[in-house]
């Protein structure tokens, strides 16, 4: 039994939601609500590709693992929503939305990674890497622990916009660039550094392999969409000041 399908599907329906809301409130037009598709869309393509790879048992091949596929697979998610940004109406649209989003709606999204509890447990059971646990699972787990913190602060307006961007970024550099390296060191291959096993050989197990591919890099992608919303916020803020020094 796996949680991750439903991580998926809560991170595919959040954008859209954020959109649905924004466009509701007046603040995006018709044209911006469909543009924010483009980027879902891709994610639910790279989505269908990676389950089906998963279940064809492709991850768990040496010729797989010979691609060195931990530095540049989880990239792919990340590259699909800020590549959409070349897009001028996608650019705007998100823009309008991380203005009108709520800072503790971001924090708490990333509550998800409480999931991480998971890799603990098989952990303890010997079937996932121990280094990697000490080194990404656990920091990775408190950081999700943090969101419920930081979601109450941000909801009572106690926390800076520059907290929250530090905030963001340390969820951010728990992953990148440690967990991509990491594994790809426990993979078989010329880089293979930890081969004691379980070796990260574990990871690319379906549907734990979805993991890394798809749903730690969503994460990642609104942590940078979370630093984007406060960097927003401060200029607009310093707009405001600067207006009524004059």
């Amino acid at each position: 039994m796996t949680i991750i399908p439903l991580l998926i599907l809560f991170q595919l329906l959040f954008l859209p939601f954020l959109a649905w809301k924004a466009r509701r409130d007046g603040h995006i037009n018709r044209t911006q609500f469909r543009a924010i598709f483009i980027p879902v869309t891709g994610l639910i393509i790279w989505t269908a590709i990676a389950i089906s790879l998963g279940i064809s048992g492709i991850f768990e091949s040496e010729k797989f693992y010979q691609l060195y596929p931990a530095l540049w697979m989880p990239v792919i998610p990340i590259t699909i929503v800020f590549a959409s940004l070349a897009l001028p109406t996608v650019q705007k649209g998100i823009v309008s939305i991380l203005a009108v989003t709520p800072a503790h709606w971001l924090a708490l999204f990333q509550a998800g990674r409480i999931s991480a509890i998971g890799t603990a447990y098989h952990t303890l059971q010997g079937n996932f890497p121990l280094y990697f646990e000490v080194v990404v699972g656990i920091p990775d787990l408190c950081f999700g622990l943090s969101a419920l913190m930081v979601g109450i602060l941000a909801m009572q307006q106690k926390i800076s916009s520059r907290a929250l961007i530090i905030w963001h970024l340390i969820g951010f550099v728990i992953i990148v660039p440690t967990a991509p390296l990491l594994l790809q060191l426990g993979l078989p291959g010329s880089l293979q550094v930890f081969a004691q096993p379980p070796t990260a050989e574990a990871v690319y197990t379906f549907p734990m392999s979805l993991a890394p591919i798809m749903v730690v890099p969503t994460f990642v992608t609104f942590n940078l969409l979370g630093m984007w919303r406060e960097r927003l916020v401060w200029k607009r803020k310093l707009s405001h000041q600067q207006g009524g020094a004059i």
